[in-house]
């Protein structure tokens, strides 16, 4: 059976897009204008079929298409390539929309991997108009964070004090293999062991294997305390290798999350914990996923040369950073609480419910206002707010597949 036009288009839209990335990619290391034209153009050819596959879906399934996975990870790739052509025409930089195009790509490959049919028929609760605004705003200032999450990767890698530009940079494996192989190899390990004395238990108890898998809650459990080991291990290494390893853990562990969440949608992967303790079984595939993720982008990126090499304007990357969170923050404020709350009303009968997925965009949106207040009162900028910035993106991304292992009202979703 044929795609629907929509998904055809969407595919279009994925291909021009990579073009453009690539083409960008390419601009990086030849700075000849033809790449940068046709990067333009690429995006500009995928951003109208997008937009067009969009409003067909919505036409052809008669309700306004925000109702699954899919739908949302599509319209926070549009408002990545939103904010790409914004901040293209604002800053008139060609090397921020350059390292600003792989969130687009990164977006659309994750709705590919999801399930696309449109559903039909929706619950009755999903048929208001506040479902179009609560999930619209929402999902765009959530791209919005994307970008913010983007610029501060590439401020924590590329940018150097005149001191630490004149010094050679070689990034060292030691603290990154200790915290994410080695201490989770052993806790694997001890899990692995406990794991086959609970079967052997429960196999002469109970004639039946136990079902929970403690080598994935472990890694799960261990990814909490996981930062504070990082930022205590660094303390004593020169600033620009905690920025660098930072910015690529970061960066591995939302590949593993957005892994692991297209795994758990598309049932490829089964949670098989019925306890709370099921979120930690998420976090220990985000945390295999990552670590393998983190050492790809390190190898991709020539073991920190690359890095080394690039040298951009700090002040520049970390005023997009602030004005990309200044953006997402009334949209994310608008959509995600008050026509949240007033839907959950119309829908529901109550404006809170303590849902898992309210609980989370309240955390979010206290975040955001704690970023803010940083930098607007203590005059927070630079690395501080870029590390902020990943760790709320971090949060995105929980939030997101939360609902697949919380449960609640947004289970449907």
């Amino acid at each position: 059976m044929a795609p629907s036009l929509d998904v055809q288009l969407f595919w279009f839209s994925f291909w021009a897009y990579l073009i453009g990335w690539l083409s960008f990619t390419i601009w990086l290391a030849a700075r000849k204008p033809f790449w940068t034209k046709l990067g333009s153009i690429s995006f500009a050819a995928g951003f109208i079929p997008q937009t067009i596959a969009f409003f067909w879906r919505w036409n052809h399934t008669g309700h306004f298409p925000m109702s699954n996975m899919y739908e949302y990870m599509a319209v926070m790739s549009w408002m990545a390539v939103v904010s790409f052509a914004f901040l293209t025409w604002r800053y008139k930089n060609w090397v921020i929309s350059a390292l600003i195009s792989p969130v687009v790509i990164m977006l659309m490959v994750a709705a590919s991997l999801l399930p696309k049919d449109p559903s039909q028929q929706l619950m009755p609760a999903l048929r208001s108009s506040w479902l179009m605004i609560h999930v619209t705003l929402a999902s765009v200032g959530a791209g919005a964070f994307a970008v913010a999450a983007a610029v501060s990767f590439v401020y924590l890698l590329a940018v150097r004090s005149e001191e630490e530009t004149k010094r050679a940079f070689t990034p060292s494996f030691k603290i990154p293999m200790r915290v994410l192989v080695l201490i989770p190899v052993a806790i694997a390990a001890l899990g692995g062991v406990s794991d086959a004395l609970a079967n052997q238990s429960a196999m002469q108890l109970l004639g039946a294997p136990m079902r929970n898998s403690n080598v994935l809650v472990l890694l799960g459990i261990y990814l909490v305390p996981a930062g504070f080991i990082w930022n205590y291990s660094f303390k004593k290494t020169p600033s620009v290798e905690a920025r660098y390893w930072t910015a690529i853990a970061f960066s591995g562990l939302f590949m593993g999350a957005l892994a692991s969440g297209i795994l758990l949608s598309s049932q490829t992967l089964a949670l098989t914990s019925d306890s709370p303790l099921r979120i930690f079984e998420f976090f220990g595939v985000t945390l295999v996923f990552g670590t393998l993720g983190a050492f790809l982008l390190h190898t991709a990126l020539g073991f920190g040369r690359v890095a080394g090499k690039l040298h951009l304007d700090g002040r520049l990357l970390d005023e997009v950073n602030y004005r990309s969170v200044a953006l997402g923050y009334p949209l994310y404020t608008l959509g995600a609480l008050f026509a949240g709350a007033i839907w959950a009303e119309s829908a529901w009968g109550s404006f809170w419910s303590w849902d898992p997925k309210e609980v989370g965009a309240l955390i979010i949106w206290l975040f955001y206002s704690a970023f803010l207040h940083a930098r607007y009162q203590r005059g927070w900028s630079g690395p501080r707010t870029a590390v902020l910035s990943l760790i709320g993106f971090a949060m995105m991304m929980l939030s997101l597949f939360g609902n697949y292992f919380f449960g609640g009202l947004h289970a449907y979703a």
